[in-house]
């Protein structure tokens, strides 16, 4: 395994971010690297009133998938996801397609932390690839 030998996904307490661990934990065993789990759950406490559960049930999926789960509370999760990446240096961060009212996240991310792939995971479970740019790549 070289240096960066784990895959990080990034999910939010929803159902559909199993999907997004099965695609990591794919991604993890082609690439012989452990899974990782990140959540960021805001400070004030706002969250879904079923968070708890949900996170119990994510948690399981990350067991079952022989991966680890991190949960940080910060109210900027772009940041604090990126500094998680800056100490694992992951091979791939893995998150779910953004949506019509994206925030953003996505690109904040690859802007702060440029040379990690980032594997989007859209509703029919299609991965679509946003690569860091390379030096010598010119732009046509």
């Amino acid at each position: 395994m070289n240096e960066r030998n784990n895959v990080l996904v990034c999910v939010t307490p929803q159902e559909s971010s199993k999907k997004l661990i099965e695609a990591g934990r794919i991604l993890a065993e082609k690439n012989d690297a452990e899974l990782q789990v990140i959540t960021v759950l805001p400070l004030n406490g706002e969250t879904q009133k079923d968070c708890p559960k949900m996170l119990d049930a994510l948690f399981q999926t990350v067991r079952d998938s022989k991966g680890e789960m991190a949960v940080y509370f910060s109210d900027d999760p772009a940041f604090t996801i990126a500094a998680h990446m800056a100490k694992t240096k992951p091979i791939v961060l893995v998150v779910g397609f953004p949506g019509e009212n994206s925030n953003n996240f996505i690109s904040l991310i690859h802007l702060l932390v440029p040379d990690t792939p980032i594997s989007m995971v859209d509703k029919d479970n299609r991965i679509y690839n946003m690569l860091p740019f390379e030096e010598n790549q010119s732009v046509h």
